[in-house]
């Protein structure tokens, strides 16, 4: 089954699930005030009841898609930072001898490399994005002369 109809079952189902959750769940504080004889204002306390649990339920949506496009967002700056880096050596690399040159831009080449291989494939994976801070660059692959290095 190909990966879009799959993601757009998967949420119908979970949509009318929640429908029909909240649907029961209605059902029935309604027929336990029905019940009790509950009047005035207490009749609509199911309407209240299932007002929250929809708000609730919308919240914790909101906040997974939050979290969500943060860690894109997160994803993006990581890989302007190893792809600016990686251009501005190559760029700065004319300066150097012609040995250190292909040097240059073999490491920035394997830097760029690197971020589109460990940190692209996150964004669809749902895993944890590698910051900066704690960069899981392979140190033999990463090597920039210190003149080059921003």
């Amino acid at each position: 089954m190909h990966p879009e109809t799959r993601s757009l079952l998967l949420r119908l189902v979970r949509s009318l699930a929640m429908g029909v959750g909240l649907f029961a769940l209605g059902a029935f504080v309604q027929a336990w005030l029905v019940v009790d004889g509950v009047r005035g204002v207490m009749e609509y306390l199911d309407d209240l009841i299932l007002g929250l649990l929809a708000g609730l339920l919308v919240f914790a949506y909101e906040q997974q898609r939050h979290n969500a496009m943060l860690k894109r967002i997160q994803v993006i700056a990581d890989m302007n930072h190893h792809v600016r880096n990686a251009l501005q050596a190559i760029t700065l690399s004319r300066y150097a001898e012609n040995t250190q040159q292909i040097q240059v831009i073999d490491e920035s080449a394997k830097r760029i490399q690197w971020a589109l291989r460990e940190l692209l494939p996150q964004t669809h994976d749902g895993g944890e994005v590698p910051s900066l801070h704690a960069s899981q660059e392979p140190a033999e692959e990463i090597s920039h002369p210190t003149a080059f290095h921003t």
